[in-house]
């Protein structure tokens, strides 16, 4: 439970950003999308059960304070934490160049879904003129955002201690080279 409220706290925390502080000082298209970035991180390095009800808590609070249609950042967040949680059964998740493929992988899927639940479900068919041509400009905001987060984390690690099962960070016991 612990754990839940530190990842509820940073979700709310990355929702004031995206919304209120990056608006200020980056384009539209420019800015890193924080909680998608964090949806992968959980789906990555959580259970699946966590990592489900924390993409679906981000996705309602992300519709409530910056989305203009109710559960669509619901829908996108549990498609894409779904596709983590399989991808990551397969893979080595303490692979940081996995990280950030999956997050590139996942601003890719996220704009698609978006501009395809708006289109079909809003009928706004230019939203796909509006959203196609940005993926580029997010793919580069969100792949930078996310290697700053991951350097942050390295840096931390060493004061937190290491916890197995964390993405893009190499778990290494008190056995290691012995």
């Amino acid at each position: 439970m612990k754990h839940f409220s530190l990842y509820f706290l940073i979700g709310i925390l990355f929702v004031f950003i995206q919304s209120s502080v990056l608006p200020l000082f980056f384009s539209p298209n420019l800015r890193p999308n924080l909680i998608l970035i964090f949806v992968l991180y959980l789906g990555l390095s959580e259970s699946t059960n966590r990592a489900i009800i924390a993409g679906l808590l981000l996705g309602a609070i992300q519709d409530s304070f910056c989305g203009h249609s109710l559960g669509l950042y619901v829908s996108v967040y549990l498609i894409i934490v779904i596709s983590t949680r399989v991808l990551s059964e397969q893979m080595n998740t303490e692979s940081s160049a996995l990280l950030l493929v999956l997050i590139a992988g996942g601003t890719i899927l996220q704009n698609l879904l978006v501009a395809v639940f708006l289109s079909i479900l809003a009928d706004t068919e230019p939203v796909l003129r509006i959203l196609l041509p940005a993926i580029p400009q997010q793919l580069l905001a969100n792949l930078l955002s996310s290697a700053l987060f991951l350097f942050l984390l390295f840096r931390f690690q060493r004061l937190v201690g290491q916890r197995p099962g964390l993405a893009g960070l190499i778990y290494q016991s008190k056995y290691h080279g012995l």
